[in-house]
Order: C-alpha cells, then structure tokens, then sequence
C-alpha cells in the first residue's frame, strides 16, 4: 500500500495530532455516554426490555448492510467483468516520440537548441505575454553549475 505524504512542518503535524485525539476523545466520551444512559434506562420513554427499544435501529441497519453488501457485490461483478473483457487489451499506449525537427519548427527554435536543452540538467523557458519563447535559462551537459541564457529574437 503507498501512502500519499505531503511534506509540512512538525507544528503543522502536531496541530493535526492534537485535533485528531480530541476529536476521538469527544467521540468516546459522547459513544459511552449513551451506552451507559441505555444500560442505566436514563434515557425518557416507556419502559420496555433493551431489545425492543434497540429493534427500530436494528432493521434501519440491517437495510443500510443490506445495500452495502449489494453495492459491494454490484463493484464486485463490475471489476471482474471489466478484467475478464480487457484481459487481453492494453489500452496503454507509449508517448509519440517527436523528432528534433518537428519540435524546432513548433517552437521557433534551431535544431541544435533543441538538442541541448533535451540533454541539459535543468531548463526554464520564459514566455512573452503572447506566448513566443522569449529567453532559455538552462544548465548545458557536463558544465556543473554553470547555467546558460540564450535570448531569442523574433
């Protein structure tokens, strides 16, 4: 199982720590409340056996597991039939692999920019309001740190 973490500060986890265990503290205090008013019959209204008092909620729950079970079993039968229909099939396909040229043409660059920004570490691109390349901020291969501006002109 992968776990989505985002990276936040330790104020920040502690804060959701705290929130979490009252909230669970509040839920366990109102939960056993209400058990030990059923138990101790604190509760206002005739004066009829646990079960009875217990058995509207029973049906509304046996029906709320009842449909549950059937969604269930409705994912179920859908997933296995979704597997057995595109068993065969990959639907994934590779990314169409532009040639230098095509991508050159498109963006108004020469040929052998695009093959040095392809291979650079890092590359920023800054756009002009209407959205023409304007300036490529890159680190070239093999120069460390150094990182190259080339300005365009158009």
């Amino acid at each position: 199982m992968n776990i989505i973490k985002t990276p936040r500060s330790c104020v920040s986890a502690a804060i959701d720590m705290i929130l979490t265990a009252l909230a669970w503290l509040g839920f366990l205090y109102l939960f056993g409340d209400g058990i030990v008013s059923i138990l101790r019959e604190d509760t206002p209204g005739l004066d009829v056996p646990l079960v009875s008092r217990l058995l509207p909620q029973m049906h509304s729950l046996v029906i709320y597991a009842i449909v549950g079970g059937s969604l269930g079993i409705l994912l179920f039968l859908w997933a296995d039939y979704n597997a057995n229909r595109f068993r065969r099939l990959d639907r994934r396909k590779a990314p169409i692999i532009l040639p230098y040229e095509s991508l050159a043409a498109s963006f108004g660059v020469d040929l052998m920019q695009v093959q040095t920004l392809h291979s650079s570490q890092t590359v920023r691109i800054h756009h002009t309001e209407d959205g023409r390349i304007q300036l490529l901020d890159f680190t070239p291969p093999g120069a460390g740190m150094t990182r190259k501006v080339i300005a365009m002109s158009r």
